[in-house]
């Protein structure tokens, strides 16, 4: 189940229109959403979920930024987090692959938005990466 609905992602895009697949951007963002928050301490309902209505909302926010991330990027799945350049005509693709400077020219798998959103709440930990704003792949 995803934390936010397709109405709220619509009222989170507009005045633009949200993408046909947002059902799945919504359920896919949630999921990483849900990576993020192993570990965190929040008081939840016998279903699992928020019980604290700020942070229901505040997870819903969230997964509509890292909704839109996914959007943008063009990237559901995941697999162009290891793509460093990307060419269509002729098909180039270069890997960052290897080396630590590799790793920082990957594209992020999360949202920064979603990631400052979840932080600003406290069910974040602040990683304590030189390079990266997030504790992996340090």
């Amino acid at each position: 189940m995803a934390y936010a609905t397709e109405a709220e992602f619509a009222a989170f895009l507009a005045p633009n229109s949200p993408p046909a697949q947002a059902r799945r951007l919504l359920e896919t963002a949630s999921d990483l959403i849900d990576e993020l928050l192993i570990g965190a301490v929040y008081a939840v309902d016998d279903q699992g979920n928020p019980a604290d209505p700020a942070v229901a909302g505040t997870f819903a926010k969230a997964v509509c930024h890292q909704a839109q991330y996914m959007a943008a990027t063009g990237d559901e799945t995941g697999a162009n987090a290891n793509v460093s350049s990307m060419s269509q005509g002729g098909l180039s693709i270069t890997r960052a692959l290897g080396s630590k400077s590799a790793s920082a020219a990957r594209t992020p798998r999360y949202s920064e938005n979603a990631v400052g959103v979840l932080r600003g709440v406290g069910v974040l930990p602040i990683g304590a990466c030189t390079d990266r704003w997030w504790p992996w792949p340090c």
